[in-house]
């Protein structure tokens, strides 16, 4: 698959399970306000913003993917070489150091930020089991495994076989897992069961909670993972905090040294400085806003922007949802306005457990950061931890000849057509994006051509039955005094005097 084409097929998907499928109908703007409460519920579930790191991340695990299949056709003698390979190895006595294999890496990074909601959008993107009729085969294409928050290894395990039950509809965990089986006599017969059913990725989520485990058994089952891809190939992709490189340090060193896929940094949103245009983080915030499920949607303003940047730090569910809360609040009040006192009302009432972590990244400090271990990667361990070149976004020798005669126009214009854009409007969309930022990438192109966010005009308006009596609703312009109005006298006189509407009479007199 060429890159052009790899970048097509991550954007359609994000496209579709995102931000760009969730706008609500206008018809559902004038629904009672409780029905709209639970329409406007789809932000929490739907929402996605495709950036750069997606499109790395999509690249990791096809690579992953197809790489690992390389060496277990089920049609050649290699499917049953690996589960004699399985029967001859002694899982249970694992040595230290499992081995440098290359498709073993990991997503890091701050909590709340979206790793897993990335993944989970990309294997979906594959289907997950397909039966091979001729052979009489079960596939697996990948398997997504969750660590209890307990850190028991032996539920780790048996999530493993309740996933693949879930999958192919077989009964493991009622043949595998017993009252008395413990963690290490259940770790032969997963790897067996990753044989017998062609695993293609194993995924494992929130891997941090094998630091809770005792006696050891969180790096004997690190230790299990990676035996695993060096025994029958399957490659297997760590999600998790911070917290988790703890775990990985004194095993996986000698792999990120040999890792052709490297190990992703998810950092929070970036904001871009006041001469740079917009960065991750506005680019992110504009199209959220769009989401509205009020008749008359508050304007922008960078006040607004600024403030959630100020509660939210840049982590993207901790800004959906607060998003969400403060537009719910206001539709239930009938305020239909999303404005500042009710934002610092709903971070304040109903974000207060998040406060001392928000205020730490706030404070830029490294110690204090470092008092909760699920906020941003220390440095320290960043410095410890092999450094791998980024994943480049260019095609090899081969795709590259292969797009030499397609020019950036072009590409741009078929991308926009796969993503609805009319065929008759799609070369003058393409040719303006190019015309004001003749330099960015086709990634980045995508994101300045306003049109797609407003795809929802094309879609149908269901047609509802006219109310009795309407109350009519104010509209809002751009920098609105009235947003800036609230029940607090003290911060409604502070935020006009901050706009410079209020005369400081001490300086006539």
């Amino acid at each position: 698959m060429s890159e052009f084409s790899n970048f097509c097929r991550i954007k359609l998907m994000l496209a579709k399970i995102g931000g760009y499928s969730d706008l609500p109908y206008e018809s559902e703007k004038s629904l009672p306000a409780h029905i709209r409460r639970q329409a406007m519920m789809r932000i929490l579930d739907q929402f996605l913003y495709p950036t750069k790191s997606h499109l790395q991340l999509e690249q990791m695990i096809s690579g992953m993917l197809r790489r690992g299949y390389l060496s277990r056709n089920i049609a050649t003698p290699d499917y049953h070489h690996n589960l004699e390979d399985v029967d001859h190895t002694d899982f249970s006595s694992i040595a230290r150091n499992a081995g440098n294999e290359a498709l073993v890496s990991s997503v890091i990074g701050c909590s709340g930020t979206g790793k897993s909601t990335a993944v989970e959008a990309i294997l979906q993107t594959y289907p997950q089991a397909i039966y091979h009729p001729e052979y009489q085969h079960s596939q697996l294409v990948w398997l997504k495994v969750e660590c209890p928050h307990d850190g028991s290894v032996k539920n780790l395990c048996t999530n493993f076989f309740r996933a693949v039950d879930l999958a192919l509809g077989t009964d493991y965990q009622a043949l595998y897992v017993k009252s008395r089986s413990s963690a290490e006599s259940m770790l032969g017969s997963i790897a067996r069961v990753s044989a017998l059913h062609s695993i293609g990725l194993l995924v494992i989520d929130e891997i941090q909670h094998l630091e809770k485990s005792r006696s050891g058994g969180s790096a004997k089952m690190i230790n299990f993972f990676v035996t695993l891809t060096n025994v029958i190939k399957v490659p297997v992709l760590f999600i998790g905090t911070p917290k988790a490189l703890e775990l990985f340090q004194p095993t996986m060193r000698s792999a990120r040294r040999a890792a052709q896929f490297g190990s992703l940094d998810w950092g929070r949103f970036a904001r871009a400085g006041a001469d740079r245009g917009d960065g991750e983080w506005e680019q992110f915030f504009k199209r959220l806003w769009k989401l509205q499920w009020l008749e008359n949607p508050t304007p922008l303003s960078q006040e607004i922007m600024d403030l959630f940047w100020e509660y939210t730090q840049g982590i993207a569910h901790i800004a959906v949802a607060l998003f969400y809360l403060s537009q719910a609040r206001a539709v239930v009040a009938d305020r239909n306005a999303i404005d500042r006192p009710l934002v610092t009302k709903v971070y304040k009432e109903e974000l207060a457990m998040i406060h001392p972590m928000i205020s730490a990244l706030r404070s830029g400090r490294e110690e204090t950061i470092l008092q909760y271990a699920d906020l941003d990667i220390p440095r320290e361990s960043l410095a410890a931890r092999t450094s791998l070149p980024e994943m480049p976004y260019i095609p090899n020798d081969g795709e590259a000849a292969e797009q030499a005669d397609i020019s950036k126009s072009t590409q741009l214009i078929s991308l926009l057509i796969q993503m609805g854009i009319g065929e008759d409007i799609a070369p003058s969309v393409a040719d303006q994006a190019l015309a004001e930022n003749p330099n960015d990438s086709l990634f980045e192109l995508v994101g300045h051509i306003k049109n797609l966010e407003e795809r929802s005009v094309d879609m149908p308006v269901q047609k509802t039955s006219p109310r009795k009596s309407k109350k009519p609703s104010p509209v809002y312009v751009e920098d609105d005094l009235r947003l800036v109005q609230g029940e607090d006298p003290e911060m409604t006189y502070q935020a006009l005097r901050k706009k410079g509407v209020i005369i400081e009479l001490s300086a006539y007199l």
